[in-house]
């Protein structure tokens, strides 16, 4: 289902960008750990616990008349609780990273209005590495994709990322499978 720039079907994204006629094929599709979502909220625990306390102090004073207390927090806890945690789990719902066998596919859903995919073609990756993160207390690690310094040789850094070595190992594999795939072709075509 499309809603603006949501996409809640993945497989429509990856019908996109993966060329099945080609011979292109999904090799491996992963999401972000559940603890990307759960420390983007973190603020917003703590605003909602000075609402209720707010809602709680001010309603024990019977200053404010209930009915008006109780919506007036309840605005301002949708506008600036309720829609960062939206945004939040939007964002880490729906991102994802797919691996094919020409091309590694970062989708970052910002929002319900702003999407951003990034294609990465194998011939334009360098190299692969990943990194640990909270003491690998978690399953999940960090992945820093290398460009090539001739496409300005950036690197592309994700984070929360489960089995990240292992993925990352998957994606290296490709990569020189993709390497050699091309040397046999051009040596056989030169």
């Amino acid at each position: 289902m499309r809603i603006f720039a949501l996409e809640t079907d993945k497989r429509q994204v990856i019908k996109r960008f993966c060329h099945d006629h080609e011979g292109e094929c999904v090799v491996l599709l992963t999401h972000y750990h559940m603890l990307y979502f759960l420390f983007a909220i973190v603020r917003e625990v703590f605003l909602t616990v000075i609402f209720v306390a707010i809602a709680f102090g001010l309603g024990a004073s019977g200053l404010f008349p209930l009915g008006g207390l109780l919506m007036t927090v309840g605005t301002l806890w949708f506008l600036f609780v309720f829609l960062n945690v939206f945004k939040s789990y939007i964002d880490w719902k729906f991102d994802f990273m797919v691996v094919t066998t020409d091309k590694v596919i970062i989708v970052d859903q910002t929002s319900i209005f702003r999407q951003e995919v990034k294609p990465i073609h194998l011939e334009n990756i360098g190299g692969i590495s990943s990194f640990t993160q909270f003491g690998s207390i978690f399953n999940f690690g960090g992945i820093t994709i290398h460009l090539k310094e001739g496409l300005g040789g950036d690197q592309m850094t994700l984070r929360y990322v489960p089995k990240a070595q292992e993925v990352s190992a998957r994606i290296s594999d490709v990569v020189t499978r993709y390497q050699r795939r091309q040397y046999r072709s051009n040596m056989a075509g030169g």
